[in-house]
């Protein structure tokens, strides 16, 4: 009876997970004995990092021009619970509830935005899913298609100024000038609001690469509100802490995530995210058949700091996951997860872009230079080899320099 390998996600850390564990396998000649599936709530890769930009147009990657052709096992579902203890899964598909059992699990579930208790936060949009920027398109489109007309329209709030918030509000008008082409003669004047509850924006970054963002964001005329937080949302306007209001169809939430629920069937030592710590082989403490990788898991790089939730670090832990699952199933040795080298490369819209290098975030290029190298990452560096065997090769666990 062949062993079974079941990795639940399909983001960067569970798409890579599956490559790798093929590899391995092969690389065992264990590959006749090893059944290996892969769990995800959709049919596709979603190309996350770039879900605030102008088009969505090639943003997902179909997984079985991956996993047909390399014999893995998909099931588009949901795990709506997890039996550590009996090594079962119980999965609602999108024609049947199934049973899964595994002799190995690799936990890729990701992370969500978090949920706030406030009033009306159901009106507010995100682009934390590929469904939720779509939902949000489709939303923008609607103004455009009523011309900008309706109180508030025209301005668009973003709610958080980290990174991602701060992507969102540097590209928010070049979408829907991108949208606005296709249904208006003369483009409304659009207005792009940052709230953030810190007393500034990009307050992870260093005070050179915190200037340089705040400069650029000043001629792009977007409004910056620190130290304030949002208190309700009504469907035409946005009520903020300090008792100010805007008036606004459009209220974007970049601001706080967790861990996916799924963590919760483990117990172990958890962050402030609730992702699961492990070791330097990416398994959990405590189980003999359970790694996590991507955003579920917490775990140390760059002598002793724990890694980010961000793409550049699931993308690479995947590698180890699947080569580090099949090794362990098969009594082979574990290969230890490096990775050091921290950069950040933030777009700020229209060809701005900054590039920070090491913890501190220090400032190494902006303006065209650092755009170049936002192109080369959104474009290159986060999509797969085109040809399914030539990503089972990349998959082997290696952090490239940057």
């Amino acid at each position: 009876m062949k062993k079974k390998l079941v990795v639940i996600g399909a983001g960067f850390a569970g798409f890579w997970s599956v490559l790798s564990a093929v590899r391995q396998s092969r690389a065992l000649q264990k590959q006749d004995e090893l059944e290996i599936s892969m769990i995800n709530p959709d049919e596709y890769l979603t190309i996350r990092p770039r879900l605030y930009e102008a088009s969505l147009e090639g943003l997902r990657i179909e997984l079985a021009h991956y996993t047909k052709p390399l014999g893995i096992r998909r099931i588009t579902g949901y795990v709506n619970l997890i039996d550590p203890a009996s090594h079962f899964l119980y999965i609602t598909s999108l024609k049947e509830k199934l049973v899964l059992n595994y002799d190995y699990l690799v936990l890729a579930a990701g992370s969500t935005l978090q949920s706030f208790d406030i009033p009306g936060m159901e009106l507010t949009y995100n682009i934390d899913t590929f469904a939720a920027a779509k939902k949000l398109e489709n939303h923008m489109i609607d103004l455009a298609g009523n011309g900008f007309r309706a109180d508030g329209s025209e301005n668009f709030v973003i709610v958080g100024g980290g990174l991602t918030g701060i992507e969102a509000v540097t590209g928010i008008i070049g979408k829907a000038e991108h949208i606005s082409h296709y249904y208006l003669d003369a483009l409304p004047s659009f207005k792009a609001i940052v709230i953030e509850r810190k007393a500034s924006i990009a307050s992870e970054y260093s005070i050179e690469a915190r200037k340089y963002i705040q400069g650029i964001i000043s001629l792009k005329n977007i409004e910056v509100i620190t130290g304030t937080a949002v208190s309700s949302i009504e469907p035409r306007k946005v009520h903020l802490s300090n008792g100010m209001s805007i008036p606004t169809q459009t209220v974007i939430w970049t601001a706080g995530m967790q861990a996916s629920r799924l963590t919760e069937y483990f117990y172990g030592e958890r962050d402030m995210y609730g992702r699961l710590k492990v070791d330097q082989f990416l398994k959990l403490p405590g189980y003999t058949n359970v790694i996590v990788a991507g955003d579920a898991a917490n775990v140390t790089v760059d002598n002793g700091l724990t890694a980010p939730m961000a793409f550049q670090y699931s993308n690479f832990q995947g590698r180890w996951a699947g080569h580090n699952a099949v090794n362990d199933m098969f009594g082979m040795p574990l290969e230890k997860y490096i990775q050091e080298g921290y950069v950040t490369c933030l777009d700020l819209g229209h060809g701005e872009a900054l590039f920070t290098r090491g913890w501190e975030r220090a400032l190494e290029l902006t303006g065209s230079d650092a755009s170049k190298v936002k192109t080369f990452i959104n474009t290159q560096l986060i999509y797969p080899p085109a040809d399914a065997e030539d990503a089972v090769t990349a998959s082997y666990p290696e952090i490239p320099e940057f």
